[in-house]
């Protein structure tokens, strides 16, 4: 005779499946952000450079020097 799953049982599967939806997610979406082909390096360096820019706006705007 089976015993049916306790509480703490399927609370655990349900997070174990959330995370792994989750990383199945954040993996999409990597592949979506790389490029390839020509031209890539260019816009690599650019997609590097918005964000160094966003990010020091970032800090300039909670810790004003």
């Amino acid at each position: 005779m089976h015993n049916p799953p306790k509480p703490a049982d399927r609370t655990a599967a349900m997070l174990s499946a959330c995370l792994m939806e989750a990383a199945r997610g954040r993996a999409r979406t990597a592949a979506h952000l790389r490029v390839r082909g020509p031209g890539a390096l260019p816009l690599m360096l650019a997609q590097g450079l918005f964000t160094a820019v966003v990010a020091l706006a970032v800090l300039r705007l909670f810790h004003p020097i």
